[in-house]
């Protein structure tokens, strides 16, 4: 039994990214790591369907978009609440799903949560560099309406399910766990007291380059200037604006002083989850 399922981009939504495994091991030649967001729920997906943690999925940002599904194969939907709907019919997340002719696949802006991972079974049809199919390098052109690939499949998966479809959302008051950074004793002992007291809100220019972090309490942090040093994903850097947590597509250098590191991967999958204008603050430990 085998078979080959075509997802068509119809509308990308607010944000709609091919993610895998990323691109580690290149940050020297100034090549950002990438990866999903929240590899959590995108682990999931795929475990769903017997598939490899990192393989090939569908990362959808606040609004999933609008998608053509034809052929016959099985998929399975994680992450934020954004009721989604196959030819109107509500479909049940973090369940194997499969589809058998054309399917409409639609969606309401996320609920719960700030993004949601689409994985299909088999091996998507997708142009490659250093080892993935992510965008960011050329010959990976972005998604946008009539954006289309192939994912051929062989072995079906069993059926599977998760009835704790929010286990990747994260509480609306989040406490990200940190370690000092680099630059930490750039701070007074007042400053560092400020900055794990304070709950910040998630700003609107976030993206996968890094959360904006905003509160008008926090004042009196301006630092020195940093000669640009390295930086990795889960590195918050204090800008006059406030502070940037990076994430999987941040730049692989930067001068404003790293104060604080992320302390748990599967925390930062939690943090990017958050929605717009919800509460982030820090804790040691």
């Amino acid at each position: 039994m085998a078979g080959t399922l075509t997802l068509t981009c119809l509308q990308p939504g607010g944000g709609a990214y091919i993610v895998d495994g990323g691109r580690p091991g290149h940050r020297a030649i100034g090549v950002a790591a990438g990866g999903p967001a929240d590899g959590r729920a995108m682990a999931a997906a795929n475990r769903l369907l017997g598939r490899d943690p990192h393989a090939t999925c569908l990362e959808t940002t606040i609004s999933g978009g609008q998608w053509l599904l034809s052929g016959s194969g099985q998929f399975a939907i994680t992450g934020s609440d954004m009721t989604w709907r196959l030819n109107g019919r509500i479909l049940e997340t973090y369940s194997v799903l499969f589809l058998e002719g054309d399917g409409l696949l639609t969606c309401r802006p996320a609920r719960r949560g700030l993004r949601s991972y689409l994985a299909i079974n088999g091996d998507w049809q997708l142009p490659r560099a250093l080892g993935s199919a992510e965008t960011g390098l050329p010959g990976q052109p972005p998604i946008k309406a009539g954006w289309t690939t192939n994912i051929a499949w062989s072995t079906p998966a069993g059926f599977r399910m998760d009835l704790d479809v929010y286990q990747h959302i994260p509480a609306e008051e989040f406490q990200l766990p940190v370690v000092p950074g680099p630059e930490w004793s750039w701070l007074s002992a007042q400053q560092q007291a400020d900055l794990l007291s304070t709950n910040f809100t998630v700003g609107r220019s976030s993206n996968r380059q890094g959360i904006r972090l905003e509160s008008p309490q926090l004042n009196n942090m301006n630092l020195p200037s940093l000669i640009s040093s390295p930086v990795l994903p889960g590195t918050v850097q204090l800008t006059p604006e406030g502070p940037i947590l990076l994430g999987p597509d941040a730049q692989t250098v930067g001068g404003y002083p790293r104060v604080l590191l992320a302390a748990e991967r599967r925390a930062m999958g939690a943090a990017f989850q958050l929605g717009l204008g919800l509460s982030l603050g820090f804790k040691v430990g």
